[in-house]
């Protein structure tokens, strides 16, 4: 079966905000739920009329891809929906305020973490009494280390770098850059010493 697309789930909540009152946010959920995939992230964001800088966070589907980075669950909450320090990201702000969706599509740093996601908020569309509430769909494109490649590499580590993310082999970078394979491994190793990496794979991740 084939995983739908976060265009397409955003595209079918859109088309029902529109077309029908949807007064609880439960209308929104409920249209897309068995849909996600598990990059996906779903959220009902209430706030209460008595003071709407305090908020709660429904989460109604969470990220559930397998990681070995233990810090990825707090990275992604205080991203999707939140920023650091508690307060909502802006573009939920945004959506509250003006009652019209917002999308949003970032690559942020969260202490030594990056995420790309894009996101969705979808207001109540009148403002009634009684609380408020926002839906909140995103999808989570990659979770890395944030790079920690040195800025100030020669000419040579930088386009071994390069060739490594396109995919090349040691002899073929090599070939590229005037080197023997055997230069490149020893320059590749340093590179990864010089970054924590543990594997090639995770040297490239951190080079992203």
């Amino acid at each position: 079966m084939r995983s739908v697309s976060f265009g397409e789930v955003a595209q079918q909540l859109i088309d029902v905000w529109i077309s029908r009152e949807v007064d609880q946010p439960a209308i929104l959920s409920d249209v897309v739920g068995k849909q996600l995939s598990v990059n996906m992230v779903l959220a009902i964001i209430e706030v209460p009329d008595s003071d709407p800088t305090e908020f709660g966070v429904n989460l109604v589907r969470d990220y559930s891809i397998p990681t070995s980075y233990a810090d990825v669950p707090e990275a992604l909450k205080s991203r999707l929906p939140l920023l650091p320090g508690g307060r909502l990201h802006q573009s939920i702000q945004k959506a509250i305020a003006s009652r019209r969706p917002s999308l949003v599509s970032e690559t942020v740093r969260h202490d030594n973490m990056q995420t790309n996601f894009e996101m969705l908020s979808l207001p109540r569309k009148t403002e009634k009494s009684g609380g408020d509430w926002c839906l909140v769909f995103g999808v989570v494109n990659y979770i890395l280390r944030a790079s920690a490649i040195p800025k100030d590499l020669d000419g040579i580590d930088v386009a071994i770098l390069q060739l490594l993310r396109e995919g090349l082999q040691m002899r073929e970078i090599g070939h590229r850059v005037k080197l023997s394979p055997r230069t490149v491994e020893h320059r590749v190793e340093r590179l990864k010493a010089l970054t924590g990496a543990r594997t090639l794979h995770d040297l490239v991740a951190r080079s992203l």
